[in-house]
């Protein structure tokens, strides 16, 4: 058996050690502190998968480019190995209340988030490499071309340049990944005009600032969240209304800056929220800290503001896609009793609920869910391609259903892995005109 052999399954050995160790870490994690977390159990062995299985192949790749006995092999087996390790901690304390000083260092916090979504990309890379091969030849099959004989000498320059391509080859995904780290932390105020069908000339030039997802704790911290709240005041906004998503599911007292930063923001008609799907691990508790910070919370309940002596009604929705009963039939039932007397903005946490809704039940809906499809391509403020609109799910921007508009914003936050890659966060800031005013419609 060749010493690349051994190492391959050496690495193997580990891989399925590392996936054994985090599962049983998250199980006696769940067990004993966070028992709702109890079904990260299942998914570890599915998200590691990928992850384990583009390891070992770029491992075997390195191998034969560089050779087994090379020190840059060796550094990077054990450089993997290292980042292996950091990886798993991050996994396991990524759900408590307190950062650990050595695994949230700067410099230290994006190592596990990068490691994992480089490997990710590897991963589908790998995939889409093993379909053109299969395809390529199944097509010689079918037109029954021969294989060419293999060279028996590869001359140096060839060697080189393989050597070369593939080094580029393998370090692409890793500085893609972590691109992703700037990205995810460039918080920008973006301003939108909307008009809207049956907008009054009344309330022409009403600015609301939408926040979503703002996903306090890990690497949204008490810095990050000040920022946001002076961005928002610089905005300037009327009316500041947040869809949901405050929190992120962990133990403890980790959201306490959260409402702080929201303390600050300052309106004239005020915070109002509803609550998103992170939301519910304690609702109560949360409805009230958040109404002590100056945020009213609308659990499937309307309010009424007095805009400069105008009407205008806000809906707050819980979220409901992922519950038993059917979604439509609990909006129906809500919404219902509340036939539109006035302009409307209705709060929905999820953009995939707006299609659900009882037709012409608001002028404008007010999601965030997505955050902008996480990974894209931006072509401009409200246009990008992204994973999640390849799929039909609204990603960010301006969607309609007959009168009613619907914006989705790219959110404040983000959760978890993949990072923000090419899509980075945002507040809001929409000036809703009336059709009767000149104002650019953006439409997805």
């Amino acid at each position: 058996m060749t010493h690349a052999s051994t190492s391959y399954r050496q690495l193997r050995r580990w891989q399925f050690v590392l996936i054994l160790f985090v599962t049983l870490g998250i199980l006696a994690t769940s067990l004993l502190f966070y028992r709702r977390a109890l079904f990260f159990t299942v998914l570890v062995p599915i998200g590691f998968a990928p992850f384990s299985y583009a390891r070992l192949r770029l491992h075997a790749a390195l191998e034969q480019i560089l050779g087994s006995s090379s020190g840059l092999f060796r550094s990077t087996l054990w450089l993997g190995l290292a980042c292996d390790l950091i990886l798993a901690a991050q996994f396991l304390t990524g759900r408590w209340s307190d950062e650990l000083p050595l695994l949230h260092a700067p410099g230290m916090a994006w190592v596990g988030a990068i490691w994992y979504s480089a490997y990710l990309f590897l991963f589908f890379g790998y995939m889409g490499l093993d379909l053109w091969a299969l395809g390529l030849r199944g097509l010689k099959r079918l037109v029954q071309v021969a294989e060419p004989a293999p060279d028996s000498v590869v001359s140096p320059q060839r060697r080189r340049f393989l050597r070369q391509a593939g080094a580029l080859g393998v370090a692409t995904p890793f500085m893609f990944s972590a691109s992703g780290v700037k990205t995810s932390y460039d918080l920008q105020l973006e301003e939108r005009e909307l008009a809207l069908p049956h907008w009054p000339r009344e309330l022409d030039g009403l600015r609301v600032a939408h926040l979503s997802d703002i996903h306090v704790g890990g690497y949204m911290n008490r810095r990050r969240l000040l920022h946001m709240a002076e961005l928002t005041n610089s905005a300037k906004a009327d009316v500041i209304l947040h869809t949901g998503d405050f929190l992120t599911h962990r133990v403890g007292d980790f959201d306490i800056p959260l409402y702080e930063a929201l303390a600050r923001i300052q309106a004239p008609y005020g915070q109002w929220a509803c609550l998103g799907n992170h939301d519910f691990d304690n609702p109560t508790r949360l409805v009230s800290l958040l109404d002590q910070a100056g945020v009213r919370t609308l659990r499937n309940a309307l309010v009424s503001l007095s805009i400069d002596g105008h009407e205008l009604e806000v809906v707050g929705l819980d979220y409901f896609l992922r519950r038993p009963g059917s979604p439509a039939e609990r909006y129906a039932e809500i919404l219902r009793a509340w036939q539109p007397q006035a302009p409307r903005i209705l709060l929905n946490h999820d953009p995939r609920g707006f299609e659900l809704l009882p037709d012409n039940c608001a002028d404008l809906v007010l999601s965030g869910h997505t955050h902008g499809g996480h990974i894209g391509i931006p072509l401009g403020q409200d246009t990008l391609v992204s994973v999640i609109g390849l799929f039909g799910i609204p990603d960010q921007g301006i969607f309609q259903r007959g009168d009613m508009r619907m914006f989705v914003t790219r959110c404040v936050g983000f959760y978890g892995y993949p990072m923000r890659l090419g899509i980075a966060p945002e507040i809001a800031l929409l000036t809703l005109r009336s059709p009767s005013r000149p104002g650019k419609e953006i439409r997805a």
